[in-house]
């Protein structure tokens, strides 16, 4: 048995991050039961439509950046609308 606890998690990436390396049989004693569970999501998740030049363009400015993407695009958005 390992002396190992489960942190608090702040993102879901930590938490798949934590047990992607780590075993859930390690932390048997630790585990309880949940009567509900309930997710939130504070992000909304939308569709664009983009014209494939353009989205070549968006993921090679996100590359040479070093962001993903999406954050490349959510970034802009959010720069736009303090502009406004």
């Amino acid at each position: 048995m390992t002396n190992k606890t489960i942190p608090n998690f702040g993102t879901f990436q930590e938490a798949r991050d934590f047990w992607n390396n780590n075993s859930l049989a390690d932390f048997e004693n630790d585990l309880e039961e949940a009567k509900e569970v309930k997710f939130t999501r504070k992000k909304l998740i939308i569709a664009i439509d983009l014209e494939k030049e353009d989205e070549k363009r968006l993921r090679l400015i996100a590359k040479q950046k070093g962001v993903k993407y999406s954050d490349l695009i959510a970034s802009w958005v959010k720069e736009r609308l303090n502009n406004d």
